[in-house]
């Protein structure tokens, strides 16, 4: 049963706050994902510095050898404070600059930018933690900070100019999360052209909307685009809306570990079932634990316990999770 969705995984930087990704074991962590099947790398760099752009390259070349595509996060938000990037004009031609230092020196390296990470968020000076709100789904431009979705705009447009002179083979891709269109299309309606529209949706979402109903309404606004899926996961977050049973068992490593493995497969599954050729890829956040954002030790924060295995603060010590096999098996199935 071949598809046309490949299926990629998201790796960090190193070095603080994502301890779990040293330098040291970049190679050993490609390994695993090629392992896994994956065809696709996403890695997120928030090092503004030459030493980033350095590992930017390293890493896109460890994964060129590996015969699998590289995107680049340029997960940047410099562009909410006007003290740093400057106002309007100057926030465009800032992104522009920058973002052509980084694409002319790793052309040919970065099959896709994306262009920062979930803006749509810090738009509506949200949590990531708590991106579905009661009563505000982002959906309305109101429910924005018109100030920064202005200043987001044009960073945007700042930076896909960078973009496409630095590297123009490149594809371009900008991300949002849950029902936060509101913003996207404003960006599209200020004349930015990206190729590639980001969708961050994890189980949570699913069960509260469905995806194809957000695909449709993309497709309906933005009909020339691309879709990919740049996170997903199943998520292990206790919710205040949620049952307290549900509340109770995601505090358990093998409920959480049990869920995971069942949703990752079948969410996989869903994609395939829509029949969307639009849809060319969905990627999971992210191969490994990260302990460091425990609170107590063993309880749930942030991203601690998305990894497909678990580790230490270090990444060593690496034990795979059963989602892991569960979503190994699922891509050997749909390569076929």
């Amino acid at each position: 049963m071949a598809c046309n969705i490949s299926v990629g995984m998201n790796i960090h930087r190193w070095g603080p706050p994502c301890f779990a990704y040293p330098k040291v074991m970049i190679e050993q962590n490609l390994d695993t994902c090629k392992e896994l099947g994956i065809k696709i790398i996403r890695y997120n760099n928030s090092n503004r510095g030459e030493n980033g752009l350095a590992d930017a390259k390293y890493v896109a070349t460890q994964v060129k050898d590996r015969d699998m595509k590289f995107m680049l996060v340029i997960d940047d938000s410099q562009w909410v404070n006007p003290d740093v990037s400057g106002e309007k004009e100057n926030l465009e031609s800032y992104y522009e600059d920058y973002m052509y230092r980084i694409s002319s020196e790793l052309k040919g390296l970065v099959d896709v930018y994306q262009v920062f990470n979930e803006m749509d968020v810090t738009a509506m000076r949200g949590d990531i933690a708590n991106i579905i709100l009661p009563g505000k789904d982002g959906k309305e431009k109101g429910e924005y900070d018109s100030v920064l979705c202005e200043r987001a705009i044009n960073a945007v447009k700042g930076a896909l100019r960078g973009i496409r002179k630095g590297d123009p083979d490149a594809k371009t891709c900008v991300n949002f999360a849950w029902w936060h269109t509101a913003l996207i299309y404003e960006m599209c309606k200020e004349g930015c052209r990206f190729d590639i529209i980001g969708l961050d949706w994890y189980s949570d979402c699913e069960e509260v909307s469905s995806i194809d109903l957000l695909l449709e309404d993309v497709k309906n606004h933005i009909p020339d685009s691309s879709f990919m899926i740049c996170e997903t996961n199943y998520w292990m977050h206790p919710m205040g809306r949620d049952p307290i049973e549900k509340q109770e068992a995601l505090k358990v490593k093998e409920k959480r570990d049990e869920g995971q493995a069942k949703w990752v497969p079948e969410f996989i599954q869903k994609l395939i079932d829509l029949d969307e050729p639009k849809i060319k890829s969905v990627i999971f956040y992210e191969l490994l634990d990260e302990p460091v954002f425990e609170r107590n030790k063993g309880s749930y924060h942030g991203e601690s316990h998305f990894g497909f295995i678990e580790c230490d603060e270090n990444g060593t010590n690496q034990v795979k999770k059963p989602a892991f096999y569960s979503l190994q098996e699922k891509i050997k199935e749909i390569n076929h």
